[in-house]
């Protein structure tokens, strides 16, 4: 990588070991988790996934900081979704909002990435 600030991606000078998402240089080990998120179908499922992140928020998770705050960034959202034409816009935004607070919590950020998804193929 030059020094300028240019990124040319990861860069291998020997073999590279490849598994899923993750890649790793020669004489290194690997191991890697994928979880998958709740099967979002229909918007009663994508409510029913709200409420259950704003009680694992009001159970303040580790790796959560401000709960407290998030849970109300999470009602919000739950109150955006429960209109009878909810914005997706509006919910994609308290959703990232969402992420960069419990981003150091694998559990709760897959429940907040599998609503992301199913806000965008649902609405």
């Amino acid at each position: 990588m030059s020094s300028s600030g240019d990124n040319y991606g990861v860069q291998f000078g020997h073999s590279a070991k490849v598994s899923g998402g993750i890649i790793a240089g020669a004489g290194s080990w690997v191991q890697g988790n994928q979880v998958q998120g709740a099967d979002l179908e229909d918007l009663a499922g994508l409510r029913a996934a709200l409420d259950s992140l704003v009680d694992q928020l009001r159970a303040s998770p580790a790796g959560v900081e401000d709960p407290g705050a998030l849970v109300e960034i999470a009602t919000s959202a739950q109150q955006e979704m429960n209109k009878d034409k909810p914005n997706k816009h509006i919910l994609g935004g308290l959703l990232q909002a969402l992420m960069a607070g419990v981003q150091n919590s694998a559990l709760v950020a897959n429940a907040v990435l599998a609503i992301q998804h199913a806000v965008i193929a649902l609405l």
